[in-house]
């Protein structure tokens, strides 16, 4: 599969094991962008508050950089290191890059966080999630702005290239009074997107922010939507 695949690691070697060994199960060796510290010399006029979200924001379009100049692949994956994937993964991506192609998609969501299943039968969802197309295995939605995650991502090169000229540091600073420069905010929310379902990677469900409603939240995520025979 010519598809390079990242992991947004920081230096957490439990982590990066289990993401290297739940990929090497099908052949796939991730690439582990370098991690990016508060004293990268890009974040020098950056807001001490900002430095930490904006170096993993830098670290996602690290990721995106070596797969447009150092690659000649067509589209890249771009993941979290807390996610399990799906035991299909391989013949999945067969079926889900020529309808990203068809589409003309610029971003289309692997893996999210969602507390339930889409359920196409309510009007709700009908509203919030339409179906785009649907494949034998997968409905492909689009999505309103507050689904969160950047668990796995899919982008094509033209898109790679639009991305690192545009959202910059420097466009961030900007633009500071308007614009998350956040991967949740950044990297799924803009371009002609989608998501599918079901999705192939799954979040762990562990939030170590210390927050008991982000803690909860996680948990809900990954319970409703982590099935063992569907997922490493």
């Amino acid at each position: 599969m010519d598809i390079p695949i990242y992991v947004i690691n920081y230096k957490n070697e439990q982590r990066r094991n289990r993401m290297r060994e739940r990929f090497t199960r099908f052949g796939i060796e991730p690439i582990f962008t370098p991690p990016v510290e508060g004293t990268d010399s890009r974040l020098a006029s950056t807001p001490d508050d900002c430095k930490r979200v904006w170096a993993v924001m830098l670290q996602h379009l690290d990721s995106i950089r070596h797969f447009y100049e150092h690659t000649t692949a067509s589209h890249c994956i771009v993941c979290e290191d807390d996610i399990h994937i799906a035991k299909n993964f391989l013949t999945d991506l067969t079926e889900i890059i020529p309808v990203f192609d068809q589409l003309e998609l610029d971003v289309l969501m692997l893996g999210y966080l969602l507390p339930f299943k889409i359920d196409m039968s309510t009007e709700l969802h009908q509203q919030h999630f339409p179906i785009i197309k649907q494949s034998k295995t997968f409905t492909f939605h689009r999505y309103p702005d507050d689904i969160w995650g950047s668990q796995m991502y899919m982008l094509p090169r033209r898109y790679a290239e639009f991305m690192l000229e545009v959202f910059t540091v420097n466009y961030a600073l900007e633009n500071i009074k308007t614009l998350n420069f956040n991967p949740d905010w950044i990297m799924t929310k803009y371009g002609n997107r989608a998501m599918i379902a079901p999705m192939i990677a799954v979040e762990e469900g562990v939030n170590v922010s210390g927050d008991e409603s982000q803690v909860y939240y996680h948990i809900l995520c990954h319970d409703v939507n982590f099935n063992p025979d569907y997922y490493w």
